[in-house]
């Protein structure tokens, strides 16, 4: 590509339209260090088209250097009807993060967002010749606000705005993305996968749903389809951390392709049959469902979605997981447990599956937010561990030694993590905890769950605990 020439900026008139009156009257600084002063302006992607004394001009955004806003646009009339201005709304942000405009200009509150949705719906009616344009702003709008309730985890309001705006055009890409997104969290894989498949009729090249695509598909299981997915999403728009997963469940699917595969109500059990006592996979399922129901109750959440859980030998569950050789089962969205070639479930097979699953419904209640210590914690009291007296001695010597106590619980552990669960539930109640979980899930940081719900810091309790501690064990 050729270079523009320095110095200047490169501005087309592309069309004439009817006098308007001054609406907004923003300026627009260019990198040469001219201005452009704007009634009102609409950010196209590599150009901006700016209404000017009843003109339209396009400006590359290459050469703007930003923006100065006066006050907040109007959406469009139509040009034979009263007058009116274009809103400055630039594409959608999917993630939701406020979105700026060229010269880094943020756009409006939720509420104004809000104000110019509903001056849009007047005038799609009462506007013709303006319908189509006013109603492609509408959308972006929709798209705009459910991109950021998307963001705060407000699942019911984006899956609201992205089918409103799916009512307008229901081929917007950014609205399909969005609201399969919002389903998935919610664990409505069934709803995801219709959107996802639906829309990759629309835009069969869109990385960005093949992608997404192969996320529900992997989270039930279907690893086949789930490479292909993302693969493909790779080969349209090549991104690390999309290879990554490529190349973690390439290397899963090396060890357990050929495992045995069976549904229960609640789950989706993966094992390797040839090794295992014949009825191994009964009993596993059958112990899990009766925690299932234990748990549910506890933490006051039912996951919508069979859980998968994969039973590796133990060889397989290091080669598969590259896990630390300490580790006896992990949770990364499924279930993974080296208890392979066992003939019948043992106790301690209990102990680790009921850990894990502790974890699934940590992660499903909290949608994903709960701190490792509170997951780790929680995790190992539900399965029965409880803290030695040697242990409880050596924390509360670490506490009491302490010049500063401000920093106090601030490190993870193992033991750490699972005294001060326990001291939280005893202090507070196991209900509060879950009240946490449920507060984080809602988009609020967990430091400021937990003082919303207990009315004390997180710091504060910290050093509460430490102080109970001191109590129990050394005077």
């Amino acid at each position: 590509m050729r270079p523009r020439p320095a110095g200047r900026a490169v501005v087309w008139l592309v069309l004439l339209l009817p006098p308007a009156a001054l609406a907004r009257a923003d300026i627009i600084h260019l990198k040469n260090g001219g201005t452009i002063v704007a009634d009102s302006w609409e950010d196209r992607g590599e150009v901006l088209i700016v209404l000017q004394d009843g003109g339209r001009i396009s400006v590359p955004r290459a050469d703007v250097e930003r923006i100065e806003a006066t006050r907040p646009a109007r959406p469009v009339a139509d040009p034979a009807a009263s007058p009116g201005s274009t809103p400055a709304s630039g594409p959608p942000d999917p993630t939701g993060a406020p979105v700026s405009q060229a010269g880094g200009i943020m756009q409006s509150t939720d509420d104004e967002i809000q104000g110019t949705i509903e001056v849009l719906k007047r005038r799609i009616n009462d506007y013709p010749l303006a319908r189509a344009e006013n109603t492609r702003r509408l959308v972006a709008l929709l798209d705009q606000l459910g991109g950021r309730a998307l963001k705060a985890r407000d699942l019911d309001a984006a899956v609201s705005r992205f089918r409103e705006a799916l009512a307008c055009d229901p081929k917007d890409s950014a609205a399909q993305v969005g609201l399969a997104a919002a389903y998935f969290r919610q664990g409505q894989d069934i709803f995801a996968r219709s959107t996802l498949e639906r829309a990759l009729l629309d835009h069969p090249d869109n990385p960005a749903l093949h992608a997404l695509l192969g996320d529900v598909y992997n989270s039930q299981e279907r690893t086949e389809e789930a490479l292909q997915e993302w693969q493909r999403a790779h080969e349209l728009k090549p991104d690390a951390s999309l290879k990554a997963k490529i190349d973690k469940l390439a290397r899963e699917r090396s060890v357990d392709s050929g495992y045995r595969q069976s549904e229960a109500a609640h789950f989706t059990l993966k094992h390797d049959g040839d090794r295992t006592g014949a009825d191994l996979g009964g009993q596993i399922v059958e112990y899990l469902e009766s925690q299932f129901r234990t748990l549910q109750s506890r933490f006051d959440h039912y996951p919508l979605q069979p859980i998968v859980v994969i039973v590796y030998p133990q060889k397989q569950f290091y080669e598969a997981t590259q896990a630390d050789a300490n580790v006896g089962g992990l949770f990364d969205g499924k279930i993974r447990v080296p208890i392979g070639g066992l003939r019948q479930i043992t106790a301690e097979a209990r102990r680790v599956l009921l850990h894990e699953l502790a974890h699934a419904f940590i992660a499903g209640k909290s949608r994903g937010t709960a701190p490792r210590w509170l997951h780790e914690g929680l995790a190992q009291q539900i399965e029965g561990k409880t803290t030695p007296t040697a242990t409880g001695v050596t924390l509360a010597k670490e506490f009491d030694a302490l010049d500063g106590k401000g920093s106090w619980g601030q490190a993870f552990t193992y033991a750490s993590a699972l005294s001060f669960v326990e001291w939280l539930d005893e202090r507070i109640g196991f209900a509060a905890l879950v009240d946490v979980l449920e507060v984080a899930g809602q988009g609020i940081p967990p430091e400021t769950a937990f003082e919303q719900v207990t009315r004390y810091s997180l710091m504060e309790l910290r050093q509460a605990w430490g102080e109970a501690l001191v109590r129990k064990y050394l005077q």
